[in-house]
């Protein structure tokens, strides 16, 4: 997380806690397969295509492909963005355009569609990812903690050979983040169903609401965005 001012970091902490509970939601929805840890479809998918479990291997790899073509708009956006908008205004592009699709799969809820609606969150939480992108790489992790987690340990370690403490409490808050962000997408399903897609909608587009304010407020006193 190096790089980033404060509202940036905390913006992804936020975001985080929004991947834990699509995940956590998508879990239990899905009965067993993830939304954005493709790690753990990848050993579903694997494990199944072994025993023969095609139904598994087909809902593991439907899920995966959602999220692989999420990535690659999520990109493109930014790619296109960095070309064709001012400097600062790519991560805002990826920002609206993951509230769009979050919005279309609370459509889905109310219009009676429910596994398009789950599944298409598999779409938004990939585009997720080029939100923080520099270079044409991710540069803060949103969707996969394995590495976050890697980072955490290995920036601890660091810290008592003069390395700074705050780097690692960074990756551990990215981490308690989206842990209790699944917690809340748990409870949210088991209490009230897939009206919980609604929540993560909210929480969405206040999130984004929240940020470009700031943003425009940064670009209004004449500071960095």
């Amino acid at each position: 997380m190096h790089g980033y001012r404060f509202g940036e970091r905390a913006l992804a902490v936020y975001l985080s806690s929004i991947t834990g509970f699509i995940d956590a939601l998508g879990f239990l929805y899905l009965g067993g397969f993830f939304l954005s840890f493709m790690s753990g479809n990848t050993t579903r998918l694997t494990a199944a295509f072994a025993e023969g479990a095609w139904e598994v291997v087909g809902k593991a790899a439907g899920v995966m492909a959602l999220f692989l073509v999420g990535v690659m708009i999520g990109a493109l956006i930014s790619r296109l963005g960095h070309r064709h908008l001012p400097p600062t205004r790519p991560r805002e592009a990826v920002l609206l355009f993951i509230c769009l699709t979050a919005t279309i799969a609370s459509i889905w809820v109310v219009t009676g569609e429910e596994l398009p609606a789950v599944l298409s969150l598999s779409f938004t939480v990939g585009a997720m990812n080029s939100i923080f992108e520099r270079d044409g790489e991710v540069s803060i992790s949103l969707t996969y903690m394995t590495g976050t987690l890697v980072k955490m340990s290995q920036r601890f370690v660091g810290a008592f050979f003069g390395g700074s403490h705050r780097d690692w409490i960074g990756y551990f808050l990215l981490w308690v983040s989206l842990a209790v962000g699944a917690v809340f997408g748990g409870w949210c399903f088991t209490t009230i169903g897939l009206k919980a897609v609604w929540v993560v909608t909210a929480m969405i587009i206040g999130g984004t609401a929240v940020a470009l304010l700031n943003r425009h407020r940064r670009r209004v006193a004449g500071l960095h965005v």
